[in-house]
């Protein structure tokens, strides 16, 4: 059964000036960049999508999806789709030739696909797909994990986690850039029970412990893209940031408009 198209819009998207300005400068100091999107039907990803096409940074902004996207807003004509197998690495990398950054949002629960079923998501998926990036020679791999990311971990989904972070990291990327977000604060299009049940008193607790616990789809996406933006220091370059650094960076932003 086809799944019905996902209609993406830009309303209530905040960027602020310094997003703004820093997507301004990286199109004058990079021109004709082009970035992928795997994952952009999940609550991450199609945050990630809103942000790339609004900041217009980009030349084109492919979205690799098994479900259809709707989106006619601001350069909806710089937006391509095309469907994806995780499974096919030699396809992977034919397709990902061409683009400079890739922004991967990939994720299901145990919940939803068992334990083989989201190992294979979260670590096989991901991992294919970002050998497939190296091989086509993408300059800037940004990825979605978690917060408690740990290899070493007695959990299967913080170990997932750090086991695929480990690997991304070791393939040699010139920039890798890992976000690792607490619970995710968002209208889902499928209903997760527990979340909802503890997302109130979440809310509640966020604000005593302030960026520990949750934190907003769209200021993960803020920060994932806007940190595209900025040149780095050095090359090659993993770097990693916590919950709290990204509302960190969202909220400063915002204060000084």
């Amino acid at each position: 059964m086809e799944r019905s198209a996902l209609k993406i819009a830009l309303d209530s998207i905040v960027l602020g000036n310094k997003f703004t300005k820093a997507a301004n400068e990286f199109k004058e100091r990079a021109p004709g960049r082009n970035a992928l999107v795997l994952g952009g039907t999940g609550e991450v990803g199609r945050e990630v999508i809103k942000h790339l096409m609004a900041s217009d940074a980009f030349d084109k902004v492919t979205v690799f999806t098994r479900r259809p996207i709707e989106y006619t807003e601001a350069h909806a004509e710089k937006l391509v789709q095309k469907p994806v197998d995780f499974e096919n690495t030699e396809q992977l990398e034919r397709d990902f030739a061409g683009h400079s950054h890739a922004f991967c949002c990939l994720g299901t629960t145990r919940a939803k696909s068992g334990a083989d079923g989201f190992y294979k998501v979260d670590h096989d998926y991901v991992v294919n797909s970002a050998k497939a990036c190296k091989t086509a020679n993408v300059e800037h791999y940004s990825i979605c994990s978690s917060a408690g990311a740990d290899k070493n971990s007695m959990f299967l989904y913080t170990k997932t986690k750090g086991q695929t972070e480990d690997e991304i990291q070791g393939m040699g990327f010139p920039r890798v850039s890992i976000f690792r977000p607490a619970m995710l604060m968002c209208d889902r299009d499928e209903s997760r029970l527990l979340e909802k049940a503890v997302t109130y008193p979440i809310k509640f607790l966020n604000k005593l412990v302030p960026g520990m616990l949750a934190i907003p789809t769209s200021t993960v996406a803020w920060t994932m893209v806007g940190n595209t933006f900025s040149a780095p220091k050095k090359t090659p370059l993993n770097e990693a940031f916590s919950n709290s650094e990204m509302l960190k960076r969202f909220n400063e932003a915002q204060k000084e408009e």
